[in-house]
């Protein structure tokens, strides 16, 4: 099954830098709605793997951004997934602090180096938060009928979990606000298999 997954619009938090999991739940700004609706565009001039099925993030964020593509495509949101969340950077969730970022990038850095079981303090080490957005990925899979699904949800949880879910190395590159990348699912074996067919370059 295609899955494009969708970097939702800028919202209040990427301009505060403040860490938003839970505790903060931030509105698209102005220029996040129209980048939502430019995706919205894109995805209505495609000719083939038309979207069949909507699934997003519980954040608001993602569900605007979910809410102006189907109304741009005539389609519901078919459900919201807790397991799309962005990062569980738990004690750091709300902040924006120079500190908080800090423990921020060492985790991630650990991470890179293959450091699995460093966490956020009071949040998710990466094994967690790999296996919540397979759980996720295959949910969609279920949902989807066949057909292409399209998931609005966040940028450095896909990004951080792509080693892990799929084999690939990791993009480097943030998923630009508004943007997608293609993603292959395959559930067919007895372990679901992840595959990265593209990722954009920053606009």
């Amino acid at each position: 099954m295609t899955i494009l997954w969708a970097r939702h619009g800028q919202n209040v938090a990427n301009l505060t830098r403040t860490f938003s999991h839970r505790v903060f739940d931030g509105d698209l700004t102005d220029l996040g709605r129209q980048q939502a609706e430019l995706l919205a565009d894109r995805l209505a001039a495609r000719r083939r793997d038309r979207i069949g099925q909507i699934i997003c993030s519980p954040l608001r964020r993602a569900r605007q951004t979910a809410q102006i593509v189907g109304d741009r495509l005539g389609l519901p949101v078919a459900c919201e997934v807790d397991d799309l969340r962005e990062l569980n950077v738990g004690a750091l969730d709300g902040r924006s602090d120079d500190a908080a970022w800090d423990i921020y990038t060492a985790v991630l850095a650990a991470w890179g180096t293959g450091e699995s079981t460093t966490r956020f303090p009071g949040g998710e080490d990466y094994g967690e938060l790999c296996t919540r957005l397979l759980r996720a990925l295959v949910t969609a899979e279920r949902v989807s009928a066949g057909s292409t699904t399209l998931i609005a949800a966040h940028g450095a949880n896909l990004r951080a979990a792509i080693p892990g879910l799929t084999g690939q190395p990791a993009p480097g590159l943030d998923l630009p606000t508004g943007a997608t990348a293609t993603l292959e699912v395959d559930v067919s074996g007895q372990v679901p298999v992840v595959r990265v067919v593209s990722w954009p370059r920053p606009r």
